[in-house]
């Protein structure tokens, strides 16, 4: 396979590397010239999916800066209907981070992925994606393979030699056959002990492991490894910390070890590399929030102005101003002892709020701050953006994790030297629950190895790995369902369906099974493993993600079991004296209340979260956080409540100053998913000011961060909306695309709500567009997806979507 590079040309292939192509060796590449730095990933360690991937986008963050300690997961309530989970494929996120990094001035850096033939399935066939499309990676790209590969890697093989012919060469051949020829019980006995270790540990084991695994120091286990190499055997060291042994000496050393110390050994790395992962360095501590939140405070509208705006009765209002009152005093006592205070949510109003009226346009006008312009995107006729299947030709989804470019190259922050080996490492937490659990299962303790993989589910769907994650997940499920039923065992299961359902609500994929009606699923059996002595910490986490899918299928029915579940939540936390923890449900609740138009009760409740939330801490990032969610809904409500007539202008201009001070908050907290969603109102509130120019650069801002971050939920809405607003604006053709891609959005997510809105959508554009022929088959297309979808997930006749809607 592939061809001798002659010796005059020895160079050749780092010629080829400097044009930024991709390259792939068989054998041993040259020594690299030293103009070139390498973000070297090797793939025969922990063979964990997508795991070289994962690796390589910690090493290339670190390089540019990017990587920042994530916050410590505190004992407050994870986000819900407020949820971060990333959603786009690693491997575009990978090329995303690899193309700022070709942008830096400076050293010349190369990508290369070593032992591919040892990497995982999904790993390589994300490789193959890449090598596929061309143009797309602009970072030299160089793929080693020391044995003969088989199946997906010569797949990956052929596609490199499939774009260019010339692009695989043959480098240094592997020293085959040397390992056979040890005679290994001839091997001094603490040489051996290294050796047999390594072996255990597995391919590209570790120093760092190795020597705590031994009880060693460090110096001694390299100088038994140097003992080895005198000896013969072909243990290959490039310096890194990291030693590799042929897959016959490996087999060799392996069997060599009697079962009883195996799995003792197995046990102990079971536990060295899960107490690894789970030590937490401290995080430099963050930049002051003091002026920040300040500011929002500054610039916030105060709550009577909204209460004015919005039309409620006499007896509601007044209940507001005394919820208000209470609120105060729970904020000043939670402030003055955070622990004993008692915080619990206001009382509602059982008769309901007057049902919301359409909200008629005013001729006053009310000024209100121009909105900072959002970064203006570009519209594009396009098709779906949706998440590649891997190993198809299915387009690539743009996704996840907004990192701007540094000027210049930072050394990696978070690299630091190892208290006993004294290298330096970057440390990686899921690939050490990954292999924390297969030690244990080769131990023979199951249970400990479900709850390494439960654990890296987590951290993987926090990286934005989702497919990843859910692959962990189905792991755990098949390891419990080979041990006797427990109530251990059951809790463990029901954080596993958990884990999964929060991957269905809220991840991009319809094809893996990520949609809405699939989380609901996974979560109603996740509930059915508990009993009633379930901890109060895993109760609230379930019923926080039903409320989050109830919540986004959105009929009456769904909110009402949303609202339900988060003030059953809320009830458990105050029994357990988490009284912040409840708090942070309140933003929740008011969300549910505001698309359920009851105007009165989210108000009390947004009164009562600023209340408490200003009370707290100068530098609190919750702090932060609640309040931004506070200012996006209080921006909400005159999209939802009915105005007092003559001032809905005025309303609206107040909703907009909300929105900006939610998007300051969220530029501050670096988080693009919400922000996104606030430009989305914001454009809705200039849309209601007949402000259309103001409403398609906020909602064109939206739709690229989406389609960037792959927020699926999101995108659904604002690409409806923009179909609006494009039709005000005579782009006839693109609106009837966006709302196309609506309806694909939602009818991937199983968004009954979604779909709802779009009949309405389609019946108000088809009705524009009566008198232009021209876009009938484009609308006639639109009206089949709708059909197809509205069949598909049981959307109830036009009559009854009116009033669900």
């Amino acid at each position: 396979m592939g061809h001798t590079v002659p010796p005059r040309t020895a160079n050749g292939l780092w010629d080829r590397v400097r044009e930024k192509k991709i390259a792939a060796t068989l054998g041993r590449p040259p020594d690299p010239p030293p103009d070139l730095q390498l973000i070297r990933v090797s793939c025969e360690v922990a063979p964990a999916a997508l795991r070289p991937l994962l690796e390589a986008r910690r090493l290339t963050e670190a390089i540019l800066g990017e990587t920042r300690p994530r916050p410590e997961r505190s004992k407050l309530r994870a986000r819900t209907l407020f949820g971060e989970t990333p959603e786009r494929a690693t491997e575009v996120i990978v090329v995303e981070l690899w193309n700022q990094l070709a942008q830096q001035k400076g050293a010349r850096w190369v990508v290369v992925f070593d032992a591919v033939e040892h990497a995982d399935k999904a790993t390589l066939a994300a490789l193959t994606q890449i090598v596929q499309r061309a143009e797309w990676m602009r970072l030299p790209l160089l793929l080693v393979f020391h044995g003969e590969p088989k199946e997906a890697a010569a797949e990956l093989l052929a596609a490199v030699r499939g774009r260019d012919a010339e692009a695989v060469v043959r480098g240094e051949a592997p020293r085959l056959g040397e390992a056979q020829r040890i005679e290994w019980n001839a091997l001094p006995a603490k040489t051996l002990r290294v050796l047999r270790a390594g072996a255990l540990i597995g391919p590209g084991f570790e120093l760092r492991i190795l020597a705590d695994l031994l009880a060693l120091e460090p110096l001694e286990v390299l100088e038994q490894l140097q003992h080895a190499v005198d000896l013969g055997v072909p243990i290959e060291d490039r310096g890194e910390g990291r030693f590799s042994l042929p897959t016959s000496a490996l087999s060799a050393l392996s069997a060599s070890i009697i079962p009883s110390l195996a799995q003792a050994w197995h046990r102990q790395l079971g536990r060295l590399l899960g107490g690894r992962a789970a030590k937490v360095t401290a995080p430099p501590p963050p930049p002051p929030n003091a002026a920040r939140i300040a500011t929002i405070r500054r610039e916030r509208l105060g709550d009577a102005r909204v209460a004015d705006i919005i039309d409620l009765s006499h007896e509601v209002s007044d209940l507001v101003a005394e919820t208000a009152d209470d609120a105060s005093s729970g904020a000043q006592a939670a402030a003055d002892s955070p622990q004993a205070a008692e915080v619990s949510p206001p009382d509602h109003d059982e008769s309901g709020s007057p049902a919301p009226k359409d909200i008629q346009a005013s001729g006053t006008s009310t000024a209100a701050p121009a909105p900072h312009a959002p970064p203006k995107a570009v519209v594009q006729r396009r098709t779906v953006v949706a998440a590649p299947a891997r190993g198809t030709g299915a387009p690539v989804r743009p996704r996840t994790l907004l990192l701007a470019p540094d000027v210049d190259l930072p050394a990696p922050a978070e690299w630091s030297p190892s208290p006993r080996t004294g290298a330096t490492e970057l440390e990686d937490p899921l690939v050490d629950k990954v292999r924390a659990a297969e030690h244990m299962r080769l131990a023979g303790d199951a249970e400990a190895a479900a709850e390494h993989l439960c654990e890296a589910a987590r951290t993987a769907a926090e990286m934005g790995a989702p497919q990843v994650a859910a692959q962990h997940v189905n792991e755990v499920l098949e390891l419990l369902a080979s041990l006797p039923i427990g109530a251990s065992r059951q809790r463990l299961k029901a954080r596993a369906l958990l884990e999964r359902g929060r991957l269905q609500w809220q991840a991009a994929g319809y094809e893996h099974g990520f949609t809405l009606a699939q989380a609901l699923v996974s979560l109603e059996a996740a509930r059915a493993e508990l009993g009633s002595d379930v901890p109060v910490d895993l109760a609230v986490d379930l019923a926080q993600a039903l409320a989050g899918v109830y919540f986004e299928l959105g009929d009456p029915h769904s909110l009402a079991r949303a609202l339900a579940e988060l003030e059953e939540a809320s009830r458990k936390l105050q029994a357990a004296n988490d009284t912040i923890g409840a708090a942070c449900l309140f933003n929740d609740q008011a969300a549910v209340r505001v698309r359920m138009g009851d105007a009165a009760s989210a108000l009390q409740l947004l009164r009562a979260s600023r209340a408490i939330f200003d009370a707290r801490g100068q530098d609190d990032q919750v702090a932060l956080r609640e309040l931004a969610e506070t200012e996006h809904l209080f921006a909400k409500l005159p999209l939802h409540a009915r105005m007092r007539l003559g001032r809905e202008e005025e309303g609206y201009a107040i909703g907009l100053e909300h929105a900006l001070a939610a998007e300051r908050a969220y530029r501050e907290l670096d988080d693009p998913r919400e922000l996104a969603r606030v430009w989305e109102t914001m454009g809705r509130l200039e849309l209601k000011r007949c402000r259309i120019e103001e409403a398609r650069q906020q909602l064109e801002a939206a739709f690229d961060t989406q389609t960037r971050i792959g927020d699926l939920t999101g995108l659904a809405q604002t690409t409806e909306l923009l179909s609006e607003v494009l039709a005000w604006c005579g782009r006839n053709d693109e609106a009837v695309t966006m709302l196309r891609d609506s309806v694909v959005f939602n009818r991937d997510k199983g968004s009954p709500r979604g779909l709802i809105s779009n009949r309405e959508a389609l019946t108000a554009l088809s009705s524009r567009f009566a008198a232009l022929p021209k876009h009938a088959e484009g609308l006639r297309e639109v009206e089949i997806l709708l059909a197809a979808g509205e069949r598909e997930l049981g959307v109830p006749l036009q009559a009854d979507a009116r009033r669900l809607a």
